[in-house]
């Protein structure tokens, strides 16, 4: 079967390639969840690719007023309206001839605009609550019998659960359901495709968010297809950006591909050492650091104060820093930003600073630990050698759970900063313990590590 893609960033990915030509789907969910809008962003999306699109409304709010708030919107374009969407009201129909009027309209309007998708805006009203199953049967069924003769693909929305418009009384091809989840104080955008017919699907809840440029999906990392390729580590080691550390790894560095994990409390030294393997960025090798706790200012300042060529490694365009979670972004938000970045940079040495900053979001106490995984995965087929910073106090407040051993075990390599009392070191000094190393392994058991000048490190047999 012919496939219609929405061209709607990710959510085309969720339905493996797009709707189908002649189908009739549904969108449901309460008032203000985005459905208009990304009906519109669908119609003026296919537009540039000379799609048309009818656009029916059902209520009795004027099209002038709609397209007042499509105004705000990037995809909206004011020469398509008439052109490639039309606008037809169809509640005068439905309050004086029922459904029957309205297939009518639907009828003479398809035939009159020759529209490839038509959109229902608004159908299940109260109104239709009375109206008999046989009745709102037969309405589903005749409208399925003209889009299937018009090749065109059909849009209902629909601000109910399915009551009037369920899939127990229809034949539709899809049904998606939108919500607004809340929790607490937080709220989160998610999207499930309850039926799909012809294809499969990624099945479950998809965050998604509204902006400017209309709606964005978020595929669940996890339930992404596994894309072929080497998922190995890499056969040669890069520089940590520590001197005495490399000495130390068999390695001579961190293996290309591999993901470590820096563990420590707040004022360690997490964030220094992931600054020493970021300011060893080259225009060859890029690197992007992702702040998930400070802002990209502070980054930058901290380098400069601990004597690390971070600001020349940025003023040479071989390293980025970026925020990550500073908006109340969704888990998967934030997973598919990080690897766009990747890609689109073209990194090879990335600093994620902040573990923290990714579970203090709604899905990571249930979904962290197979996120987590999948996300280096990903890196790691892309060539990336990658840092993380885990605060274990501040992990266990943003997920609710203290740090699980089953999230370390993730990484490849696992460095750890000794709590040792400050009376008993240098006011600069720490003790980096090397808990595991994939890939090689490590002649002694910790290094020290001197906070003002990192690269200054001694090997000490702690």
């Amino acid at each position: 079967m012919k496939r219609l893609p929405t061209l709607v960033e990710g959510l085309d990915e969720i339905l493996n390639g797009g709707l189908f030509e002649g189908g009739v789907y549904i969108f449901e969910g309460p008032p203000g969840v985005g459905k208009t809008t990304l009906a519109n962003q669908i119609a003026y999306t296919l537009a540039r690719r000379e799609v048309r699109t009818l656009y029916v409304t059902m209520l009795a709010e004027s099209h002038a007023r709609m397209l007042q708030h499509m105004e705000q919107q990037i995809f909206f374009d004011q020469q398509e309206v008439s052109a490639a969407v039309f606008y037809v009201s169809g509640y005068r129909e439905l309050e004086r001839g029922g459904l029957k009027a309205v297939v009518e309209l639907l009828r003479a309007e398809l035939m009159r605009h020759r529209a490839s998708l038509l959109v229902i805006d608004g159908l299940v009203v109260n109104s239709l609550e009375t109206m008999t199953n046989d009745s709102v049967r037969q309405f589903v069924h005749e409208l399925q019998s003209l889009v299937s003769a018009m090749s065109c693909t059909c849009l209902v929305l629909t601000s109910g659960n399915g009551n009037a418009l369920s899939a127990e009384q229809t034949m539709v091809d899809g049904i998606f359901s939108f919500e607004d989840h809340g929790f607490h104080w937080r709220a989160e955008r998610r999207m499930q495709v309850r039926k799909f017919r012809g294809s499969q699907v990624i099945r479950g809840q998809h965050t998604f968010c509204i902006s400017t440029q209309g709606l964005q999906f978020f595929p669940r990392l996890e339930s992404l297809p596994l894309v072929p390729g080497n998922v190995r580590l890499g056969s040669t080691a890069i520089s940590s950006g520590v001197a005495a550390l490399d000495g130390v790894l068999q390695g001579r560095g961190l293996m290309t591909g591999s993901s470590s994990a820096l563990l420590g409390h707040t004022g360690s030294g997490k964030t220094t050492l992931a600054l020493a393997f970021a300011a060893c960025s080259t225009p060859e090798a890029p690197g992007l650091v992702l702040s998930c706790t400070e802002l990209a200012s502070d980054i930058r300042r901290m380098g400069a104060e601990r004597g690390l060529d971070v600001e020349a490694a940025i003023a040479g365009g071989s390293l980025s820093v970026k925020n990550l979670g500073h908006e109340d972004e969704s888990m998967d938000e934030m997973g598919h930003k990080l690897l766009r970045l990747v890609d689109e940079l073209k990194i090879r040495r990335l600093v994620v600073d902040g573990v923290a900053g990714l579970a203090d979001t709604l899905a990571f106490p249930e979904r962290g630990y197979r996120f987590l995984g999948r996300l280096l995965i990903e890196l790691r087929r892309r060539g990336v050698t990658s840092v993380f910073t885990v605060d274990p106090d501040a992990l266990a407040i943003a997920a609710g759970t203290p740090l699980a051993d089953g999230v370390t075990g993730w990484f490849d390599n696992v460095f750890a900063f000794e709590p040792v009392p400050g009376r008993e070191r240098r006011v600069d000094e720490r003790i980096l313990t090397i808990v595991k190393v994939r890939g090689g392994g490590a002649t002694l058991p910790a290094v020290d590590i001197f906070m003002t000048h990192p690269q200054a490190a001694e090997s000490v047999a702690a």
